[in-house]
């Protein structure tokens, strides 16, 4: 009798395992700071240089995890890694582990062929020289990358992503373009209404660069006005010129703006 109990037991326990993986598919939740956050919204992609973005969405809020290959194992975040993991909160407050950040992404199970990644993450985002969050207990469940692109502000984000705060209020650009011209990288980040334009030189390396500079640019646009960095920093996080993938941080004033918080991760 004991016998069959601790099977009925065992089988009972099994099912429920399955059926609580079965109500998480797909699934990315964690805790920020005290808060338990589940997105309601999950989507993947791979990247045109074989890296994986994750987001989820719920609500006003967003998260999203990069990482730069599928194999399993532990990806590192945070200076000079091309790994990359933000928050944007119910504000609009978008925290991230570029440039100042850290943390590590898990990657614990694939399925290539049916196009899904599962693992855990932790990371501490940061508003440069404002604010800080603990994103812990992450955990994240067969996450389709075959289902098309992501989810933006208004749009559909491709292969990078750029955002900033211009005078308090988030710019999150809905495309990215970058590319090499002569001897440079030039990213445009573009809204409906308004871009972030920078442009550093191809043999930069990783460091701070004061703006502007020979080879150094920023400028801001709205409504077919541009005004170009009047002062400010750019902070090149990771540079991978085999790979074509640069991380940037930034932030300038221009005439009539002022653009901080901003974070760059592209191939180009």
């Amino acid at each position: 009798m004991k016998r069959i109990f601790l099977l009925l037991f065992a089988a009972i326990l099994a099912f429920s395992s399955c059926e609580n993986l079965e109500d998480n598919s797909p699934a990315l939740q964690g805790v920020i700071d005290s808060t338990f956050y589940r997105a309601n919204d999950v989507r993947g992609q791979q990247n045109d240089d074989g890296s994986f973005t994750l987001q989820g969405i719920n609500q006003d809020q967003q998260l999203t995890l990069i990482i730069n290959s599928a194999q399993l194992g532990t990806y590192q975040l945070g200076e000079g890694q091309s790994n990359f993991a933000s928050f944007k909160d119910a504000d609009g407050n978008v925290y991230s582990t570029s440039p100042n950040g850290e943390g590590e992404i898990i990657l614990t199970d694939r399925c290539l062929s049916c196009g899904w990644l599962t693992g855990t993450f932790r990371f501490s985002g940061i508003r440069l020289g404002i604010d800080t969050i603990a994103v812990h207990k992450g955990f994240f469940y067969q996450v389709s990358f075959l289902e098309g692109g992501l989810i933006g502000d208004g749009g559909v984000v491709n292969s990078g992503g750029l955002v900033a705060e211009i005078d308090q209020i988030l710019f999150h650009a809905t495309t990215v373009f970058a590319e090499e011209v002569n001897n440079s990288i030039q990213i445009t980040g573009t809204t409906n209404s308004e871009s972030i334009f920078i442009q550093v030189p191809n043999d930069v390396g990783t460091g701070a660069y004061e703006l502007p500079a020979t080879g150094t640019i920023a400028n801001y646009t709205i409504q077919d006005i541009t005004e170009e960095a009047l002062s400010g920093q750019i902070f090149v996080t990771f540079f991978d010129p085999i790979e074509r993938r640069i991380m940037i941080g930034f932030r300038f004033r221009t005439e009539n703006h002022n653009i901080v918080n901003g974070g760059i991760n592209v191939h180009y």
